[in-house]
């Protein structure tokens, strides 16, 4: 079964970068967004990870920078390697932190959680007035999206046993719904505006404003 534990920890940003399309243009994206916004905006990546988006807001100039995530191995990572505990504020947990942020940030996380409806009404009001949200999961598992994807991962040297033993330890993890249930969704729970901001085969990036 796949965990987020000191292993991955170890080899997150170039594992992420063979097996998530569009990782660093997706980051990028979502910096160019907060770009658009005063340096003291308040921000938080769900799913932080090892600060590699923080980091970038950082470099940016932004002073209001949170992080959750509930791996203890991945927050002791960004720590360590990217994120300062006298500039960042992170938080270990699975639950979404009972604060009001600007922009909430949450890449490549709710395909990890089963209830997702629940987490996303959290999301939602925690958001400031005219908040963003900018949302990217896994949102297709059908044959003709993963068998592209898949090339994707061998293109980036992935090995064909390598992507194998990941799906089968993903199983019961993974939770994965349709762009459709995602627009359905964010709109039922509030969001006036949603956008299609980024997508390739098997994933899609949401930017959501409330």
């Amino acid at each position: 079964m796949w965990k987020f534990d000191n292993t991955i920890a170890n080899i997150f940003e170039s594992h992420a970068k063979q097996h998530i399309p569009n990782y660093d243009a997706v980051i990028d994206q979502c910096v160019d967004v907060c770009n658009y916004l005063d340096k003291n905006t308040k921000i938080i990546d769900v799913g932080c990870a090892i600060g590699e988006t923080l980091s970038r807001l950082q470099s940016q100039g932004f002073t209001n920078l949170h992080g959750v995530d509930s791996s203890s191995a991945m927050i002791s990572a960004a720590l360590l390697d990217k994120c300062s505990s006298e500039i960042f504020t992170l938080h270990l947990s699975d639950k979404f932190p009972k604060e009001i942020y600007d922009v909430v940030l949450m890449n490549w996380t709710l395909h990890f959680i089963e209830n997702k409806i629940e987490y996303l009404k959290s999301v939602y009001d925690g958001l400031s007035d005219n908040g963003l949200f900018i949302l990217t999961d896994k949102t297709s598992n059908d044959e003709l999206p993963l068998k592209f994807y898949h090339q994707f991962k061998s293109r980036k040297g992935v090995s064909e046993n390598e992507i194998q033993q990941k799906a089968e330890s993903l199983v019961n993890v993974m939770f994965i719904h349709d762009v459709d249930w995602y627009l359905k969704t964010l709109r039922s729970i509030g969001f006036k505006e949603i956008y299609i901001m980024n997508a390739y085969w098997c994933f899609t990036s949401f930017i959501c404003k409330k």
